[in-house]
């Protein structure tokens, strides 16, 4: 029997539950900061905008289980929504959203080249199969 631990789709697997992970915990403090941000002043652009960047983190958040190159794609569009909102629209804390942003930013890029090294070892897998399977 051998043992199977160290090969490449247990490593692919182990990468993703740690980029998933740290998603899920980025989300959960996120979430904080919108409950405790609910109870504040009154309703205005800048907020409306921080809950509308919240659900299309929601969205990113369910496409990087689903698939990793939209997630990620997902997670740097909401970093350019908190640039947008820090540089023209915040009257307070311009700068917060974009700092906060960056471990999201830099996730995203994680899902995207982790897919695209999934994506090439597995076609270099197919081709590999084909190559090996004898023709009859």
């Amino acid at each position: 029997m051998e043992d199977h631990s160290d090969s490449p789709s247990n490593e692919k697997r182990k990468h993703s539950k740690v980029l998933l992970t740290l998603t899920t915990i980025y989300g959960i403090l996120y979430l904080i900061f919108v409950i405790s941000s609910f109870f504040q002043e009154p309703f205005d652009l800048e907020r409306i905008i921080v809950y509308l960047a919240f659900i299309i983190f929601l969205v990113g958040y369910y496409y990087c289980w689903r698939n990793e190159m939209i997630g990620g794609i997902i997670f740097i569009l909401w970093w350019g929504i908190m640039w947008y909102l820090g540089l023209f629209i915040a009257e307070h804390d311009r700068g917060a959203g974009v700092v906060m942003g960056i471990p999201l930013f830099i996730i995203g890029i994680i899902f995207i080249v982790s897919w695209y090294r999934k994506k090439g070892k597995s076609s270099s897998l197919n081709n590999l199969n084909q190559i090996e399977k004898p023709t009859s």
